[in-house]
């Protein structure tokens, strides 16, 4: 299994008033890292347009531990901290390193795939599995229960 590495500089329209990195751009950082992971794995826009499917989100949560500041290059280390046996269910863990190696954050996400036709939640499609198999697990990687699907 692989971790996945996206490195991003921050830029003046992701700082804040306190002259940190505002809140929402944790979001917008971490979201631009899945999609180049899947870029990198050869699973960009054109595959979720084909096959008529995109990701859901339920739940998203960051814990800050060091500020962030413009100019700043972060390393974002993309790992699955929990997923279904099918990998239709599944929560992605961001962690946010500053130049000095020390955590800034952790961003999670969870969530699932959505059939954009019938609107209702599936499994992943065959050819996005090698991928999900392939990333790197959290420490505390957890499994969650099966979903069914109707």
């Amino acid at each position: 299994m692989t971790v996945f590495h996206k490195q991003v500089e921050i830029r003046w329209a992701d700082i804040d008033a306190n002259q940190h990195l505002r809140h929402s751009a944790y979001a917008d950082l971490c979201a631009h890292s899945r999609i180049e992971w899947l870029q990198a794995a050869g699973f960009g826009p054109q595959q979720f347009q084909a096959l008529a499917f995109g990701p859901v989100l339920f739940r998203e949560s960051t814990e800050y531990r060091r500020e962030i500041h413009l100019g700043e290059r972060i390393d974002i280390r993309l790992s699955l901290a929990a997923a279904s046996p099918d990998n239709g269910r599944w929560t992605f863990r961001h962690e946010l390193y500053k130049p000095d190696g020390q955590l800034a954050a952790i961003h999670e996400v969870t969530g699932a795939w959505m059939s954009l036709a019938a609107r209702k939640l599936i499994p992943p499609p065959a050819a996005l599995q090698p991928l999900l198999a392939e990333l790197s697990h959290s420490a505390d990687f957890a499994l969650l229960p099966q979903p069914v699907y109707k």
